[in-house]
């Protein structure tokens, strides 16, 4: 059997500065950043996390094309000249003009990266379905219907059976809780819009107070994250996530219910 040599990849990884470029969608908005170093030969995508799923699909063109360049003998920095210049403004991603700067490093652009804009919080607010006057009713009264034993969660017996197997132990949610979960799912605020693997836990702020674009985004990371990993609804129940969530979100679909609904 023959092995094909691997094609020629810039490096993934720099502790230098780097030139940068920002991607953007067809309405202009950042979607991620190419970058390139020279002394290291590296160059590569920098997702947005803030952004949405197509920044994925979108970097994988990208980075395919950087590959290209490799194979050609171009330094990471002529690539990115290249790019620039053969861009269009009508694809799903372009290179916007004359956005070529430089970072101090790579850690540094990571960090540009996960910078939220208004643009970032208005996507997340459209997913909620505002139509849905029941939907609404149902989480204003699942909330108010939690007691204090329904936050803290119980776990099944684990470990091995009479009969001799095993059995995994896992949360017992309440009805209660459980209805407000799909309450959560009905009005639009678990969404695939946010990227919870790519975004660090969410967390109750020291006020109790969550922006209606950050409960969705907690909302979404608490019910897809309990299907990798039993017992993140129950922790969020108990340190009293949930509750902001759904209280942050029932106050902003009672101020834009007959209003404005872009409110960030």
């Amino acid at each position: 059997m023959t092995y094909e040599p691997e094609a020629p990849r810039y490096r993934a990884e720099t502790d230098k500065p780097v030139h940068h470029l920002t991607v953007a969608d067809a309405c202009g908005e950042p979607m991620g950043y190419l970058w390139a170093n020279d002394e290291d030969d590296a160059a590569g995508w920098c997702l947005r996390p803030a952004g949405d799923r197509t920044g994925f699909s979108e970097g994988l063109e990208w980075s395919a094309k950087l590959n290209t360049a490799k194979a050609r003998g171009l330094l990471p920095t002529a690539a990115l000249a290249e790019l620039a210049r053969g861009s269009d403004p009508r694809r799903v991603s372009h290179v916007v003009p004359g956005s070529l700067t430089t970072a101090p490093s790579l850690a540094s652009l990571t960090e540009l990266a996960r910078v939220v804009t208004e643009a970032d919080n208005r996507r997340l607010l459209a997913q909620l379905d505002c139509e849905n006057a029941d939907a609404w009713r149902e989480l204003r009264e699942a909330l108010a219907g939690l007691t204090d034993e329904d936050h803290v969660v119980r776990w099944s017996e684990g470990g091995q059976q009479p009969d001799g197997t095993w059995r995994m132990s896992h949360p017992l949610h309440s009805e209660r809780l459980r209805r407000l979960v799909r309450a959560l799912s009905a009005v639009g605020a678990v969404t695939p819009a946010y990227l919870w693997q790519d975004n660090p836990p969410p967390a109750v702020p020291a006020d109790g107070r969550l922006s209606p674009a950050d409960a969705v985004r907690a909302a979404t990371a608490v019910v897809r994250g309990e299907r990798f990993s039993d017992g993140t609804i129950a922790q969020a129940a108990q340190s009293g996530l949930l509750d902001a969530v759904a209280e942050s979100l029932c106050a902003w679909y009672e101020a834009v219910a007959d209003g404005p609904r872009d409110d960030p």
